[in-house]
Formats: structure tokens, C-alpha cells, sequence
């Protein structure tokens, strides 16, 4: 646990998760032991590989820095206050509102037991994914195109599950009981080579990144792209910019904006480093109707700048729509174009093309 004193709600709830992680761990074993004879890897990797968890598993925590909240942006917002908060507080969740009951409020409540229920909203995790895989567009690019890559300290106060938590997944663990998740990334790697988001990838290599995460070099092998494929991670108590922030990888389409300038004046402030990763770009013919509905060529060729869209382009769309709802209501309601725009960052990610050097 870090040093941070954490409220009573936080730490039942990570006390919960540790629990239904200990109620999995012997049968884990028993399978990645299987797993691990059959790829013909020693059986001395299982301990190296948790080690490893434990001491160098970084949560990341994506976000889209040029999103509204209230008369600021994202970014300008985390410059002046120093402190990254949760979806409950800024009312934000991947480009809609998060209001009290809503669905994210359920999935909550049965993950943790109930441990957050009635608490303020300041007590509440803050949502991210483990960066077991080191690609370059991070470990969930569906949620933004920038993220912080937390102090692998963090990751002590954190709890993870295989997948989302709207999913109710069953492997649930922390950094010290991790067995349940390593096995569910396994048993996927072995019956179908992929962990993760990345494909072809056979047990050998997935045990060969996750030994080999105190190397700070990103794998080669390109974007994820990975939308749906993720270790979700709970950070539980205040994540501070001036002293949990190992590195914020940011998207080049906000290069020389105003929203790049408040990552560059962030980064200075608080005194992490800044990465700008390759970022996706798209022209609007290659939008098709088949991958997250028929409406989005109509929607890329409305906000595309010079023919092409990229996280910059969504996102001054999503602040013109939220100044002026009345003026794209031949699309729909507020609601439903947000959900349009969040789409289309979907697609974007899957199949845009990486921005030359």
C-alpha cells in the first residue's frame, strides 16, 4: 500500500477485490501452471512475472485533454488544479455526463460490494487500465488520445479486473493478487494468440513483456489499437500531478494548440516528462459505413478538417456541439451526438493511420 492514508470506503473496497482475488487464486495457479508446460516455459517465469507486476505495473489513464468542463478544458483544468479527477467529479465519462444512479453507479457498487455507496464524490476511483503491453497508443485508446502513465507506486492502491467493470467480469485482483488476471490473460493467449489488444502473440512473448516491464522502451510492433481488450484499474485516493505522474503521452494532432500548450505548461509545472506518440489520422473517404454504424461517413465529412479527421477535429466538434446543441439537432439530441462523436474516436483508433514523423 502506498503511503497515502486512504478513507475507510477505499480501503473496503480494495479489501473486497483482494478478497474475490484470493477466492480464485488456487484454481489460477493450477491453469497457468498447465499453460505454461504446454508453451514449454520454465516454471519459475510465474514468480518472475508477478514480481514484476508488483514492482514496475504502471496504471495509465487516458483522457481526452480538449473536452469541456464547465468554462474550461480538460487540460486547462488539470494545469491549474494539479489534481486528475474522477468521472463523478467533472461529470465526464469518455464524452457523456456521468450523473448520480446511472449505470456506472450500479457497476460500481457491485464490484466493490457497496464500499463507495453514499460517499462524496472526491472518495470515488478514478478509472484507468494496467499498461502491461507497452504500446504506443496505450493500453485503452477507446477512453482518449492522450494519457498519464501513473508511478508504479500507484498501482499498490489500485485494483484491477480482466475487462471492464460494466461487464461484472469475474477475475478481480490487486498487484499483490494478481494470479486470477495473469491466468484470464494467459488462457486467452494460449487458446487464441492474443492478450490484450495484440495479436499473434504466443504465451512465450506475453511472459517475455510482462518479465521485461522495468524496460522503459515501448514495443515496436505499432499501435494496438485496442478497444475492448483491457486490464481495467480502480485507483483508489488522490492521484497528485506534482508526485504520480510517471510520463504523459500526448496525441501530436494538439501540437502548437492551445490545448498542447497547456500539456507542455503541465508537464513543466509539475515536472514530468512529455512524449507526443505517432497519433491517428483518417481521411474522410475511408470512413465506411460498417464499423460503428452508417451514420458516421456523414459525421466525419461535418467536422473533418481539410478532408481528414484526428483527436483534434473530434474534439473541437464536441465543443461547438456543447456551445450550440440547437445547431446539429438534424442530427439529434445533445446526448446522442456526443455518442456519435465517441464512435467515430472508435473508428479513428481502429483504423486511422499513424501520423508520419
Amino acid at each position: 500500500m502506498s503511503r497515502l492514508t486512504l478513507y475507510p470506503s477505499q480501503q473496503r473496497a480494495i479489501a473486497q477485490l483482494r478478497s474475490d482475488a484470493l477466492s480464485l487464486k488456487a484454481d489460477a495457479i493450477d491453469n497457468l501452471t498447465a499453460i505454461l508446460r504446454l508453451s514449454n516455459i520454465p516454471s519459475s517465469s510465474l514468480n518472475l512475472a508477478l514480481d514484476s507486476i508488483r514492482q514496475y505495473a504502471c496504471v495509465a489513464l487516458h483522457f481526452h485533454p480538449d473536452r469541456p468542463v464547465g468554462n474550461r478544458t480538460v487540460a486547462s483544468g488539470l494545469l491549474e488544479d494539479g489534481i486528475y479527477k474522477s468521472q463523478f467529479e467533472t461529470g465526464i465519462s469518455n464524452g457523456l455526463v456521468s450523473a448520480p444512479e446511472a449505470p456506472r453507479d450500479e457497476w460500481e457498487r457491485s464490484l466493490s460490494n457497496g464500499a463507495y455507496s453514499g460517499v462524496e464524490a472526491t472518495h470515488r476511483p478514478k478509472y484507468g487500465a494496467l499498461d502491461l503491453m507497452r504500446s504506443p497508443d496505450g493500453p485503452a485508446p477507446r477512453f482518449g488520445s492522450c494519457f498519464f502513465v501513473l508511478k508504479p507506486d500507484v498501482s499498490q492502491r489500485s485494483t484491477f479486473t480482466f475487462g471492464g467493470s460494466q461487464a461484472d467480469p469475474k477475475y478481480h485482483g490487486t498487484v499483490e493478487e494478481f494470479h486470477g488476471i495473469l491466468d484470464a490473460a494467459f488462457e486467452e493467449c494460449f487458446t487464441r494468440d492474443f492478450a490484450l489488444g495484440v495479436t499473434n502473440i504466443r504465451p512465450s512473448k506475453l511472459m517475455k513483456r510482462i518479465i521485461n516491464l522495468n524496460n522503459p522502451v515501448q514495443n515496436e510492433t505499432g499501435p494496438s489499437r485496442n478497444l475492448d481488450h483491457y486490464v481495467e484499474a480502480q485507483v483508489h485516493g488522490d492521484i497528485l500531478l506534482v508526485k504520480d505522474i510517471l510520463e504523459l503521452v500526448a496525441d501530436p494532432s494538439f501540437h502548437g494548440t492551445d490545448t498542447g500548450r497547456d500539456l507542455e505548461a503541465m508537464s513543466l509545472k509539475y515536472e514530468f516528462r512529455l512524449r507526443w506518440h505517432q497519433g491517428f489520422r483518417m481521411q474522410i473517404v475511408h470512413v465506411t459505413k460498417d464499423f460503428r454504424g452508417p451514420t458516421m461517413p456523414s459525421l466525419a465529412a461535418r467536422i473533418a478538417e481539410n478532408g481528414f479527421i484526428n483527436a483534434k477535429a473530434i474534439g473541437t466538434a464536441v465543443r461547438v456541439l456543447s456551445g450550440d446543441p440547437e445547431a446539429w439537432k438534424d442530427r439529434g439530441t445533445l446526448p446522442e451526438v456526443l455518442q456519435e462523436l465517441k464512435l467515430l474516436w472508435h473508428v479513428l483508433v481502429r483504423f486511422g493511420k499513424e501520423v508520419e514523423e
